[in-house]
């Protein structure tokens, strides 16, 4: 028994420390493909570790905040609340309504993304964090709607009980809104009007340097890779690695897609698609009773 529990902590542990690599990896040939899409020649796939290598060795930079105590602490919080979402992925964390504490867990990493900007007194990023608070209230809400659609209509009352596949047929409502929610989630064109670099110069992070820089950076990759693992477990979860696989790619390849072909929303033009998401996914939720009853 002793020998089972060691070897499941020495599992947990290794499976969350592989997600570091992979996060990076997932993203140094997102940003290659991206370049190839954009008829330029790219990055290496492995730039991403060379980034964040480099900015865990330099120095911080005298920036508006930097003697603040929140604004060398939220970036740290802001990585482990990001991080520890993969407890739910891995099952680590499951009990009856744990879907409640994986809303909570989602909601609080996008409030400390928020609480970065505002930290950083620095007119860009608190810009940043307005945007990004004005769009959490749909966007937020919906995500709320779309998971308690998926747990509502497996019957479950946890994560791990949910073993119905292919929802995204059962619930093409949810399913759509969801895919919009991580592109939110994710800042993918055109849903990235919360950093709008050529804007807002690079939104909440614009006084950020070395380690809380890496640490923002690392985050929003962890970020990316939770949201799509999020995905094929609800709309699909597959029973077989080979399916898996060839799902996370088809998930990743449409995030690309999006990313390389659209142009980004306005402010206003963002509100109003989530207004229109969150009014989805609550018809999505409503229809629910008429399938299950």
């Amino acid at each position: 028994m002793n020998i089972h529990f060691y070897t499941n902590i020495v599992t947990i542990i290794i499976s969350m420390l592989m997600m570091l690599p992979v996060a990076l990896l997932l993203d140094g040939i997102f940003r290659k493909l991206l370049a190839k899409a954009h008829n330029r020649v790219g990055p290496s796939i492995f730039q991403p570790f060379y980034d964040l290598f480099k900015l865990f060795e330099k120095k911080r930079s005298d920036s508006a905040g930097y003697k603040s105590l929140f604004f060398r602490v939220v970036p740290v919080l802001y990585f482990l609340s990001t991080y520890s979402l993969f407890l739910f992925i891995l099952g680590v964390i499951q009990f009856q309504f744990d879907f409640i504490l994986l809303i909570y867990m989602i909601v609080l990493s996008s409030a400390l993304y928020i609480l970065l900007g505002l930290v950083s007194n620095s007119p860009f990023g608190v810009f940043g964090s307005m945007r990004d608070m004005l769009l959490m209230i749909c966007y937020e809400v919906a995500l709320t709607v779309c998971i308690f659609s998926f747990i509502v209509y497996s019957d479950v009352l946890s994560l791990s009980q949910v073993n119905q596949s292919w929802l995204l047929f059962k619930l093409p409502l949810v399913s759509i809104c969801m895919v919009v929610i991580t592109l939110v989630e994710t800042r993918i064109t055109p849903f990235d009007t919360t950093d709008a670099e050529p804007e807002i110069m690079g939104s909440v992070e614009t006084e950020f340097s070395g380690r809380s820089l890496g640490l923002l950076e690392l985050s929003r990759q962890l970020r990316f890779l939770f949201f799509i693992l999020l995905l094929i477990r609800f709309l699909f979860n597959p029973v077989s690695a080979v399916s898996f696989i060839i799902l996370f790619i088809l998930m990743f390849f449409i995030l690309l897609l999006s990313e390389a072909t659209s142009a980004r929303f306005r402010t206003d033009q963002t509100f109003n698609w989530l207004i229109i998401v969150l009014m989805l996914s609550v018809m999505g939720f409503i229809r629910i009773h008429f399938l299950v009853w």
